[in-house]
């Protein structure tokens, strides 16, 4: 979009100019109402792969709010890009609000665009009434997101408002831009705009040399144990640093759901995934822990799903992170997370890692060296599925085999986001999995790999999403359909993981009172219909190399694929059902 050099930039030019500049390139979503006059100045997205295209406006990508709430975040996982999505005045906002509440929740940088209506119309019952009278929208969303919420509805204010915000997403946290589409059509009242791309936050070499010292210092003579929490996927140098570190520690690695990312597969400590979807080698490493130990947090991970809403047990807590006042802390620390001995540093964990390898190269500690870890992670049978379904062990171990370089997936709110982790254990060389489990919102796995593919044009994104899962994405499935997904369906017409959990839960209870069946669907059919590839998965994965086959071909179709899944195959570990 270009402006007359003689004429003030409306609000509408500076809010295209702030998301130039922070590398927005495709904003996700639904036209109408207040957002008719932003959208006018997007080109629609031609669904493939664009040279870029300089100080252009970012493309327009339709696509039903719900799923376009998590389109940003699958943007931020796949390539560290920062994404936008947007709501037409009123409820729709709320649609977009799951995928906020995990762009909170998991501290990742995203823009959510919402209009208000017009400040002349309030108290007159305006259609989508979002002022106090109505909906009092924006008092809502500063509810979860204190200040997070920006509304842009003076125009000698947006711009000092738009810097404001643009503070936050480089702290790894969502903003939501709220506009007043009658008044960003007026003059800013600046003769030109101009913002700076966003930065990553700068090493603090005063405070990285104090951590690695103070580190040292802990671990001389004492068993050291590392958690790799999911900021570690963020840092680009991690997996063989990670090693590297292990080595000279002869420390023991687990790792959370999205740590794996800064983890390789080959590191001799690695001992695997701890609590949800667990593997025994990891939970024995943990559960072992206690005050004569060392505990080496990279990328804080405090939550239920890593561990089960327990203090940190070491005798000594080091955390390293690179977010200030991220989801978990309270008054910028973890501390009260910790039984014992505390510290905490924020500083970028890439630099952070480094220093300290360097250092333990130079200097290293006399530790209590750990064994490495067995071969196969686990060791407590799993039953084989009853006749007629797919055995998950056998799928997720072949899938494990065949990923291509480059691949992206996501795992949605359904067995895999247990089972997946648990069956193959150790990270993939090729392929980097990610889970939105904190805010756990069922069927986000269509907008993150809509927003993976925009961003990445060139990976392989997968999706394993389920049977309840799918209800909450189908009608936007048409809009991916040339997108080269690759979906599995796992149909076992029920809430598996409620179903699975209720034994523990609620022992004894009736069959009838469950409410975790589901109608059985036809998903091959509904996908074809919206222009997909649809197959079903033979219980004997006969026809699995085939499948992959084509979505590696690139062919120009999504495909979607049905995996009859027995609900009574308990395989990973779901310790949050005692917590129930």
């Amino acid at each position: 979009m270009t402006t007359n050099p003689t004429k003030r930039p409306s609000g509408y030019d500076v809010l295209l100019s702030a998301l130039r500049a922070w590398g927005v390139t495709t904003c996700t979503g639904v036209t109408g109402g207040g957002l008719l006059h932003f959208l006018q100045n997007l080109e629609p997205h031609p669904g493939r792969r664009e040279e870029p295209r300089g100080e252009e406006s970012p493309w327009f990508f339709t696509l039903g709010e719900y799923a376009a709430g998590f389109t940003p975040l699958g943007s931020y996982l796949a390539a560290g890009g920062l994404g936008c999505c947007v709501a037409t005045t009123g409820a729709a906002t709320k649609l977009l609000s799951c995928g906020l509440s995990d762009a909170k929740l998991h501290d990742i940088p995203a823009v959510f665009l919402v209009p208000l209506c017009s400040t002349k119309s309030q108290g007159l019952s305006p259609l989508q009434d979002t002022s106090p009278l109505g909906s009092n929208i924006v008092p809502q969303i500063q509810a979860e997101l204190p200040g997070g919420v920006f509304v842009l509805d003076q125009p000698a204010t947006l711009i000092p408002q738009l810097r404001r915000a643009q503070h936050r997403l480089q702290q790894s946290k969502p903003i939501v831009l709220v506009i007043e589409p009658n008044l960003l059509k007026l003059p800013s009242g600046e003769e030109s705009c101009h913002f700076h791309p966003l930065r990553p936050p700068e090493a603090k070499p005063e405070d990285v040399r104090h951590f690695v010292k103070t580190f040292h210092a802990a671990a001389e003579g004492r068993r050291v144990v590392i958690l790799a929490g999911e900021e570690l996927a963020r840092a680009p140098r991690a997996p063989r640093l990670t090693t590297r570190l292990c080595e000279q520690l002869g420390a023991s690695l687990v790792w959370s759901i999205n740590g794996a990312n800064g983890v390789e597969r080959q590191n001799p400590w690695g001992h695997g995934y701890i609590s949800f979807g667990g593997n025994d080698a990891a939970m024995d490493v943990w559960k072992d822990l206690g005050e004569e130990d060392v505990l080496l947090v990279l990328g804080a991970c405090p939550d239920e799903y890593t561990v089960n809403l327990q203090p940190y047990p070491a005798g000594k807590t080091f955390v390293v992170t690179s977010i200030e006042d991220g989801y978990g802390q309270l008054d910028g620390s973890f501390a009260h997370r910790s039984r014992h001995e505390f510290h905490q540093w924020v500083t970028p964990l890439d630099s952070a890692l480094h220093a300290l390898v360097e250092h333990l190269e130079h200097s290293p500690p006399r530790t209590r060296r750990a064994s490495p870890a067995p071969a196969n992670l686990n060791h407590t049978p799993r039953p084989p599925p009853r006749p007629g379904f797919v055995d998950l062990r056998q799928l997720f171990t072949q899938l494990d085999s065949r990923w291509a370089p480059g691949t992206l997936g996501f795992d949605d709110v359904c067995l895999s986001y247990k089972d997946r982790q648990y069956v193959t254990q150790r990270p993939h060389p090729n392929a980097r999995f990610f889970s939105l489990y904190r805010g756990s919102a069922m069927g986000n796995v269509l907008g993150l790999c809509i927003g993976a593919r925009l961003a990445s044009p060139d990976s392989h994104v997968v999706g394993f999403t389920g049977d309840g899962c799918f209800r909450l994405f189908a009608g936007c499935l048409s809009e991916a359909s040339h997108l080269d997904l690759l979906l599995f369906v796992l149909d076992n017409s029920s809430y598996g993981i409620v179903e699975q959990a209720l034994p523990t839960i609620l022992p004894g209870i009736q069959t009838s009172r469950r409410h975790t069946q589901l109608t059985p669907m036809e998903f091959g059919d509904i996908a074809r219909a919206c222009g997909w590839v649809g197959f079903e998965l033979k219980p004997d994965l006969t026809n699995l190399d085939a499948i992959l086959s084509l979505h590696r071909a690139r062919a120009g179709q999504s495909i979607l694929v049905t995996i009859p899944v027995d609900s009574e195959q308990v395989l990973g570990l779901n310790p949050r059902a005692g917590n129930l």
